[in-house]
């Protein structure tokens, strides 16, 4: 009884040696699991017609930034 003990006793801590030595794998948080790549299809699909038309503002405003830049310089 006492010598399954003593073998039982060895072979968990062998197995946590081993454990620990693997890194943990499921408590280590992997930001590159939760990594997004940006908008999908779908997005693009409802929202591009937005997207486009704010650009345009965006476009003409630039040059009259440029010129208060340059007026103030």
């Amino acid at each position: 009884m006492v010598r399954v003990r003593a073998m039982l006793r060895d072979f968990t801590k062998a197995l946590l040696d081993v454990w620990r030595a693997s890194g943990e794998p499921c408590s280590a948080y992997r930001p590159d699991l939760h990594y997004m790549r940006g908008p999908g299809p779908k997005w693009h699909a409802k929202y591009d017609s937005l997207c486009q038309k704010t650009s345009t503002n965006r476009s003409s405003a630039a040059p009259v930034l440029r010129e208060a830049a340059e007026h103030r310089a």
